[in-house]
């Protein structure tokens, strides 16, 4: 069997759906033959949830996913893959984003589970995710130790932003379209992979996506906030042996249905307790199925920001939506929900509204304000959180009792002020100015949403943009006392009392610094950010023990990037451990094998070492990597001393010279360039 979900795709996006030209030639004669159904629902609009859902058939009340952090799934609920393992079956994974590593509990049932999401150096590539040229290779590979029967799960990220197809594809089909493209790519190569390996069209393929995308409706412009059909309509597709060719189910189906489906399809009893059902009646006959509830939700908006959560329930044609301001859809005559019916169809809303009451009443997580607070710091969820931030995922804490929850429906347009305000500190002409600026937006905006967490944040840089570091700290005491578990706002606080260093009013503004970025580092251990801070703190002070201390762990954990294993490797050649250091130099280049830095200090240490010739190799790649004049002089120097090598050394200071043609060093070069010029017998003047 052959499970395939493509993150962030809408239905829609599908030539079998609609799209056209298509994107999708794969999944389109996949649909082709077997069964696609029309109206399929995804259970909340994000990645998490989504695959718990259809992992399990329950929805995420029930299986404990509530959002992408912190939550993982309950330990009494079973998974598709642990009824097939316990069935006989041979199961791997293949997933392609840090939001569905093994810390979310969906691991359980594969015997192998393949969540190393991490490909290439930091500097290309530090979203949390891997391609869907490089999933569909890790996972060919993995279908040769699959013997059948045998479920490969293999999950597509692509069409999530930052959108970046192939330019091939995005000429053809746009940036979302053109990453759904690559996608579908991908996943031809898998599927001709799996069915030669199941042999004789045995194999079972079933294809869903997980929410869909937003492309600016309802305001929104990706996905994680409302729970309209942008993001909850999603592809599924199943086709196989037993299953009937070209059929269109037009019901509405949701992702709880995948797993009992697929057990039935199988002659596998599903697990008690399970919110799905067997969807073969729906494109057996007409008449042998019947309508189903489903219940849809997000409580992104209540965690990340601190507004009302949102939940829905889907009845037929309409959708109720509980909000601050309650909506009713119907979704027959108005698929793209732009007219709420609630006033003109009360009967059905008030229907609709007890119902979903009636669900959510013992829910524990809607009784809590859906907030997710997590008092305790814990650091694989600090860990976790840091990944999801690379993967654009907001993190907040809880708003107060007496605190404002605001409508998403209002508050959507503050995201475009938190985007407005990230622009204005990136790399700003005039700091001062642009803090200034970024303040009054986010103060503003934290007048109307006091919980938004990521706002008070933003404005505490914002202070010290412009010059306020004071103003900084008392933002941040406020941000660590709503949420505790957040080593960014120790991070913050350090940078706060390094800006006051000298300040008559803050003696001790160093070693406040150091206890912020401590504790920072005790939330998040492997906060590459905060140790790089607190070891640069530690070597200016010449404690290059304790530097070490700080350092050493993170880069033999993995966790460090090229800059963090250079200076580690530099703290290592300062105390006399040339081994040391030339291990932590390598892993800098592991991480990045074109990082200069890395490569000088390795020319430096085969220099010390008496290896003049590796040492001119090493100053040639770094070079190369980032062309510098100091770096050609040195390179020039080290040809002609040390080598004899007249040409080389010529070429050598030829390139400074022309990278730098007026620096306070360029006179000399000169010089040196006629000298080389000159017969070899005249030797130059050094």
């Amino acid at each position: 069997m052959l499970l395939v979900t493509f993150d962030t795709t809408r239905a829609d996006a599908l030539g079998c759906y609609g799209r056209s030209p298509s994107p999708t030639p794969n999944l389109d004669a996949l649909a082709a033959a077997g069964v696609r159904f029309d109206q399929a629902l995804s259970p909340a609009p994000l990645t998490a949830p989504a695959h718990a859902s259809l992992l399990t058939g329950r929805v995420p009340r029930r299986h404990g996913v509530r959002d992408n952090v912190p939550d993982r799934l309950d330990d009494d609920v079973p998974t598709l893959a642990e009824r097939l393992a316990a069935a006989g079956w041979s199961t791997a994974a293949v997933v392609a984003s840090a939001v569905l590593d093994r810390s979310v509990g969906l691991d359980r049932g594969f015997a192998v589970y393949d969540d190393r999401v991490r490909v290439g150096p930091r500097r290309w590539f530090d979203w949390r995710e891997r391609g869907a040229s490089q999933v569909a290779a890790a996972a060919r590979a993995r279908l040769a130790s699959l013997e059948p029967p045998f479920l490969l799960w293999v999950h597509f990220y692509d069409p999530h932003l930052p959108y970046v197809p192939p330019e091939r594809l995005r000429a053809r089909f746009g940036d979302y379209h053109g990453e759904v493209a690559f996608a579908d790519e991908a996943f031809g190569e898998v599927l001709a992979a799996a069915r030669a390996r199941a042999g004789g069209g045995a194999l079972i393929t079933l294809v869903a996506g997980d929410h869909g995308e937003s492309l600016g409706e309802h305001g929104e412009k990706d996905h994680g906030v409302f729970v309209y059909q942008a993001t909850q309509r999603v592809p599924l597709i199943v086709a196989g042996p037993g299953i009937r060719r070209g059929a269109v189910v037009h019901r509405r189906v949701g992702l709880v249905d995948v797993m009992p489906t697929l057990l039935a399809l199988l002659g596998l009893e599903p697990p008690p307790g399970i919110d799905g059902r067997d969807l073969q009646p729906t494109w057996e006959s007409a008449r042998g199925a019947t309508d189903a509830d489903y219940e849809l939700e997000s409580l992104h908006p209540a965690r990340a920001w601190g507004w009302a959560p949102l939940a829905a329930l889907v009845r037929g044609r309409y959708k109720y939506v509980r909000a601050p301001r309650p909506e009713l859809y119907d979704l027959a005559l108005d698929p793209g929900e732009t007219r709420n019916v609630l006033a003109a169809r009360p009967a059905i809303g008030r229907e609709l509204a007890a119902r979903l009451e009636a669900l959510l009443r013992t829910d524990p997580a809607w009784s809590a304000g859906a907030s997710g607070a997590d008092d305790t710091p814990d650091p694989r969820t600090a860990e976790r959180r840091a990944a999801l931030r690379s993967l654009g995922y907001a993190s907040g804490g809880a708003a107060l009792p007496d605190e404002p929850r605001p409508d998403p429906k209002d508050a959507i347009a503050w995201l475009a002020d938190l985007d407005r305000v990230r622009r204005l500190l990136t790399n700003p002409r005039d700091p001062r100015a642009a803090g200034a600026e970024a303040g009054a937006i986010l103060a503003a905006l934290l007048e109307r949403n006091p919980a938004n967490h990521p706002a008070r944040l933003l404005l505490a840089e914002a202070r010290l943009a412009a010059g306020d570091p004071a103003a900084a700290l008392a933002v941040l005491a406020q941000a660590r006392e709503r949420a505790p578990w957040d080593e960014r706002a120790r991070v913050l606080e350090a940078r706060a009392w390094l800006a006051r260093h000298g300040d008559p009013d803050a003696p001790d503004a160093v070693d406040r610094a150091q206890r912020a970025l401590r504790e920072a580092l005790r939330i998040r251990p492997r906060d590459a950010d905060a140790a790089r801070m607190l070891a640069d703190l530690l070597v200016d002070q010449g404690r290059l023990a304790e530097a070490r201390q700080v350092l050493a762990p993170l880069v033999e954990d993995g966790a460090a990037d090229a800059a963090l294993a250079t200076m580690l490797g530099e703290i290592e050649a300062a105390t006399g451990r040339a081994d040391r250091a030339r291990a932590a130099f390598e892993q800098a280049l592991a991480y990045d094998p074109s990082h200069a830095p890395a490569l000088e200090a390795l020319g430096k240490l085969a220099f010390v070492e008496g290896d003049a010739r590796a040492a001119a190799e090493w100053y040639r790649r770094a070079l190369a990597a980032a062309p510098s004049a100091r770096l050609a002089r040195t390179l020039g120097a080290l040809l002609l001393e040390s080598l004899g090598d007249r040409e080389g050394a010529r070429e050598a200071f030829a390139r400074a010279l022309a990278l730098e043609p007026r620096g306070p060093d360029a006179e000399r070069v000169r010089e040196i360039l006629n000298e080389l010029d000159a017969p070899e017998s005249a030797a130059p003047r050094r």
